[in-house]
Parts: C-alpha cells; sequence; structure tokens
C-alpha cells in the first residue's frame, strides 16, 4: 500500500468527524456564535497560519531532493505572503461581529499546543515534520470544499466562507505534497514509516481540537 493510500485510509473517518463538528456545522448554517468564529480566525490568523509557514521552511531546509526543498520553499513564501491578506480579514470580521471578544496577547491552550507540534515535528525527521504539516493543507482543502458546496446560501457567514477557501491551484499544490509523502514514505525505513504514520495522525487530531477549541471557547485554566 502507497503512504498517501494509507494516511487517506486513516484521514478519511477523521475528515468526516471534523466537519460534522458543531463548529463547522453551525458556520455552515449560520447559527455559529459570533465570539467561536472570532476565535477560531483570531487564532488562525495569528497564530496557525504564521507557524505553519515556519515549519513548512523548517522541512525546506532538511529536505534531500531539491524538488522538495522547492516545493516547501514555494509553500512557506505563499503562506507568509498571505499574513497581510489575513490580518485584514481579521479586521473587517472584528468591524462586522458583535460580541466578538477582546484581542488575545497569546495563543489559547490547544493552539499554543499545535504550534508548538508543528514546530517540533521537523526535528525528529524530515518524514515526521512534513507528516506532522500535512492535515493543515489537506484537511483545509476538505473542509473549504464541503463549506462551498454545503453552506446555506444567504446565511449570516456567506461572505466569510465565500473567502475562506485558499485561492490558486490549492488541489495541485496539496497533490504535490502528497506526492512528496508517497516518495518519502517509500524510501524511509520502516521505524520512520511507523513515525510518519503517528506525526500525521496527531496533527489530524490537532485539526479536529482547534475547531473544537473554538466551539467552547477554550482558555488558560489559570
Amino acid at each position: 500500500m502507497s503512504t498517501r493510500a494509507e494516511l487517506s485510509a486513516i484521514a478519511r473517518p477523521l475528515v468526516a468527524k471534523v466537519k460534522d463538528h458543531p463548529f463547522w456545522t453551525g458556520l455552515r448554517a449560520g447559527t455559529l456564535p459570533p465570539s467561536s468564529l472570532w476565535y477560531f480566525a483570531e487564532q488562525d490568523a495569528r497564530y496557525v497560519v504564521p507557524t505553519y509557514a515556519r515549519a513548512l521552511a523548517q522541512c525546506a531546509a532538511i529536505a534531500e531532493r531539491d524538488e522538495h526543498g522547492t516545493l516547501l520553499c514555494s509553500a512557506a513564501s505563499a503562506t507568509f505572503g498571505s499574513l497581510p491578506k489575513l490580518a485584514a480579514g481579521l479586521s473587517e470580521l472584528a468591524a462586522g461581529l458583535p460580541l466578538a471578544g477582546p484581542d488575545s496577547t497569546a495563543a489559547r491552550p490547544m493552539i499554543h499546543a499545535y504550534t508548538s507540534f508543528m514546530l517540533a515535528a521537523p526535528t525528529i525527521s524530515f518524514a515526521a515534520g512534513i507528516a506532522g504539516l500535512l492535515p493543515m493543507s489537506w484537511f483545509h482543502l476538505f473542509v473549504s470544499n464541503d463549506l462551498r458546496e454545503r453552506c446555506e446560501p444567504g446565511s449570516r457567514y456567506a461572505s466569510w466562507v465565500e473567502q475562506y477557501p485558499p485561492g490558486g491551484d490549492y488541489e495541485g499544490y496539496v497533490n504535490s505534497y502528497l506526492a512528496m509523502i508517497d516518495e518519502v514514505g517509500a524510501q524511509c525505513s520502516a521505524t520512520d514509516r511507523k513515525r510518519l504514520v503517528e506525526q500525521f495522525l496527531i496533527g489530524a487530531r490537532f485539526e479536529w481540537a482547534f475547531a473544537d477549541a473554538a466551539w467552547r471557547h477554550q482558555e488558560w485554566a489559570v
């Protein structure tokens, strides 16, 4: 079985759980509390996406094959380049959402854990790094397509949902990333392949946990 096929089998039930989470179902229906959307959008723009860009750059720095480094450098650059747009979108969202909530000065507990995981994964190995980061891009594609297809027309968040899907040939990028995963998985040792799968599963679980933290307004206990 190819690495991509193995990870696809793991991802399938997890993606279903993510899409069926009350955060995403509420966003599609327009029933999500504004404070939950603000929590997600703020943490995503200020912490998750910038950390993802840095972690991609870390992986690029240790890639043994030039084409892998090129793909990851390009993705890191594009992600860094999206940050001003995310910041502008966050300001627009704050202006349009009642009771959006105060700005945070630090990442919330789960987001701190997720971003720490992203930065730590490449220190294990290249295979572990790219596997740990894969859910961030792959699940984003699944969720964005689902939002586009199932969002209630005219719902209160329809304009935000319209802007959420990534632009350009994002699906092509994800497919190139999966091809890289396949190549690395085919060449690494059994131990490294096991670690690759483990890191992917952790990253996938964090994708669900991020939505859950926004839904529950998770804060630091003390």
